[in-house]
């Protein structure tokens, strides 16, 4: 399973504003409350524009979604889960 819970080309979950952002916003005791805690800070936190270029690979990566603020459905999912896998 570890094969699969590792970084990738758009979920780079070792991106260091990733990780910081995932341990700022992971609050709780169990990884329930850890997930709900993070599903939030992206929706709310990451605004979300539909008008972005999708012919740049930014537009799908979870660290450029943080970075700008603001993302499309793939790229806030793709923030999403880097920050669950991220340490």
């Amino acid at each position: 399973m570890n094969e699969y819970l590792k970084p990738g080309r758009f979920i780079d979950s070792d991106h260091p504003a990733v990780v910081s952002f995932s341990r700022k916003n992971s609050e709780g005791k169990s990884h329930l409350e850890k997930a709900v805690s993070l599903y939030y800070a992206v929706r709310d936190g990451i605004r979300y524009n539909p008008f972005l270029d999708f012919s740049q690979d930014a537009a799908f990566r979870g660290s450029a979604c943080l970075q700008t603020g603001q993302g499309f459905c793939i790229g806030k999912a793709a923030l999403l889960a880097a920050c669950a896998r991220a340490d």
